[in-house]
């Protein structure tokens, strides 16, 4: 009875309100069949985007294992040629030419030769865990491995293990093994015969030349950003990797999604894996967002209803009216505002709303496109760094040969800071390094300049123990070089000043070249300030404020303190959290 009484005095006396609630009822079930078709459409593009991105690593990873393969080769065809001092590896392999005793001089130019020879090939293939080589004829084994991590396992019977590849001209065999060296991990390796280059017989070989891929590192390249891609390498059929944890079923038959492709001249196929769950998982905070939205959505629609049927329809066009700009714009100044009546409180929150979007834009989608931008731009300059590096490597090496200290070790100095920038390191680096490689970029742009600009380091703290964020320096000090003009002024000078107060940690960079304005102090800190600008000038200050802003908090970043001495053109001070 007491339902029938609010019914019949709250609804059944109001058209408006029985109205309300029919056009409110069939506005939340179009917004459920809505939001049911965004989310399908929203799972059908993320499988597409994930497929696409599962196809592009699955194609990656077959093409650097057609790179290692490119090299092996090279690798193994370099074993019969002869250098210039030295007879080739092959030869050192002949029954004739095998030293009696493993101590004489014969047998220690030998292995210090091979060890070369095995070390220059771990040089050339990055991808490379260890190189081993085994001689039949006396049974010695060669071994060199990455930063001497791995070693001989003297519990494995090599011998069996190598005369039990087939005497074909089907080389080279594929295989893994987790015993193959010490300590014991999961490895591929790759081995070619090796043979007489004057008369190759399947049944005449005097040894092997085998290289190791750590499955890790295999594993870790394919899916290198989380773990939600899985990996399997076969090679006829058998399987040489599986990263999958605990499902051994055949992939085939599973609905996740899958790229598959092969190297047909080796008779490898490689399979990659992405979950479905995972991408349903994914999909859950959408799912979250788009009910979110609808369910405003519907509120205020239900809002726009009642005012409709209550107020001035010319008022409702006015709004109609900016609606429609903020669909075309969002960027549209704000909706002007009368009265203090419910159409104007409309208004507001609408404003508010629209003001937040504007936010939202500029925060969040700008700043994807600025780290998308920043993200293909590292991925540009990451394309072959090994190359670069034994370039470098190389041309070092040749000043020092020709007496040329002063270039070697700017080359030196360079290759230290390219490998430095492009390393994928954690963004928290000591100072003391920070202030290491930001002086070696200085010494690399004062070369061939008779002006040398000097950094002076104050400090009385241990700089190996204080943290900063990496690549925030050296922008800095370029910025002073270059609007601080230092290079025109006599005995140049930056000095960077390094103090703790409290659990803060202060460095002052200031210099003796061109001073600044007022109105250049008063612009550059309102710049830095100012949240979502992007100006022409000083951006890199600005980047620097706000990755310093994002990574620590608000109350860290860069400030403009006051001009303090008449020694001290213009002063930058950079705050970081004091952390030991």
């Amino acid at each position: 009875m007491w339902i029938k009484h609010l019914y019949r005095e709250w609804i059944g006396r109001f058209i408006f309100r029985k109205l309300n609630i029919g056009i409110g009822a069939a506005l939340l079930l179009i917004f459920l069949l809505l939001g049911l078709v965004v989310y399908n459409n929203f799972y059908s593009i993320l499988e597409k985007k994930e497929h696409e991105l599962l196809a592009f690593r699955t194609e990656k990873l077959r093409m650097q294992f057609l790179d290692i393969m490119e090299r092996f080769k090279y690798d193994s065809m370099s074993l019969y040629q002869n250098s210039n001092m030295q007879s080739s590896v092959y030869e050192m392999f002949l029954p004739e030419n095998i030293p009696e005793d493993l101590d004489d001089r014969k047998a220690i130019t030998e292995r210090n030769y091979i060890k070369n020879v095995m070390t220059h090939m771990l040089s050339r293939n990055p991808y490379t865990s260890s190189v081993i080589m085994y001689r039949l004829q006396d049974e010695r084994l060669f071994v060199e491995s990455q930063q001497q991590r791995y070693g001989v396992n003297s519990a494995f019977p090599y011998k069996a293990f190598f005369e039990s590849f087939p005497k074909t001209y089907q080389h080279p065999y594929f295989g893994s093994s987790e015993q193959l060296l010490a300590p014991s991990d999961q490895m591929l390796y790759i081995v070619n015969p090796i043979y007489s280059p004057t008369s190759i017989r399947p049944d005449q070989v005097y040894g092997y030349h085998l290289i190791t891929l750590n499955t890790q590192t295999i594993t870790n390249e394919f899916d290198s950003e989380s773990s939600d891609y899985r990996l399997i390498i076969k090679q006829n059929g058998a399987v040489l990797l599986d990263s999958r944890p605990d499902e051994q079923s055949d992939w085939s038959e599973s609905q996740d999604l899958i790229s598959q492709v092969a190297i047909d001249p080796y008779e490898i196929e490689m399979i990659g894996i992405s979950y479905k769950s995972n991408l349903q998982s994914k999909l859950a905070d959408i799912a979250v967002r788009i009910l979110i939205i609808l369910g405003l959505s519907w509120f205020v629609c239900i809002i726009i209803i009642h005012l409709i049927q209550r107020f001035i329809v010319g008022r409702f066009n006015q709004m109609s009216k900016h609606f429609k700009k903020v669909q075309r714009n969002p960027f549209t100044p704000l909706m002007p505002v009368s009265g203090e009546d419910e159409i104007s409180d409309l208004m507001l929150r609408f404003n508010r709303m629209a003001q937040e979007l504007q936010n939202h834009i500029s925060q969040v989608y700008i700043a994807e496109i600025r780290k998308r931008n920043a993200e293909f731009i590292a991925l540009k300059t990451q394309i072959h760094p090994h190359f670069l590096y034994n370039t470098l490597e190389s041309l070092r090496m040749q000043a020092v040969i020709s007496e040329q200290p002063f270039l070697a070790e700017k080359l030196y100095h360079l290759g230290r800071l390219y490998r430095w920038m492009l390393q994928p390191t954690d963004d928290l680096i000591s100072v003391q390094e920070e202030l290491a490689h930001t002086t070696y970029y200085l010494e690399l742009l004062m070369l061939g300049k008779s002006n040398r600009i000097e950094i002076r380091v104050v400090s009385e703290i241990n700089l190996e123990n204080c943290f900063m964020l990496k690549f925030t320096l050296q922008p800095v000090i370029e910025n002073a070089i270059q609007h601080g003009q230092l290079e025109q002024y006599d005995d140049p000078v930056i000095t960077i000043a390094i103090k703790r107060e409290g659990e803060l940690l202060f460095i002052d960079i200031y210099n003796n070249g061109k001073d600044i304005t007022a109105e250049e102090h008063n612009r550059l800190q309102l710049l830095l300030q100012t949240e979502n600008t992007f100006p022409e000038q000083h951006l890199g200050l600005k980047n620097i404020h706000e990755r310093i802003k994002h990574y620590y908090g608000n109350e860290y970043g860069l400030s403009l303190p006051e001009r303090l001495s008449e020694t001290r053109s213009f002063q930058l001070t950079m705050i970081f959290p004091y952390k030991r």
